[in-house]
């Protein structure tokens, strides 16, 4: 039996730092398609 961890994100859920857009994306991007600037990821929680 393969076991996954349901705590591990499939893919990524990333959100702009400058203009807040979110987005989904299999891939890691670096920058905000929008408006160019820095993303980060808000599929993992941080406590």
């Amino acid at each position: 039996m393969v076991r996954s961890d349901p705590y591990t994100p499939s893919g990524y859920d990333v959100e702009c730092y400058e203009c807040s857009f979110r987005e989904q994306t299999d891939s890691r991007p670096g920058r905000c398609p929008v408006c160019g600037g820095p993303v980060h990821n808000v599929a993992v929680p941080r406590e």
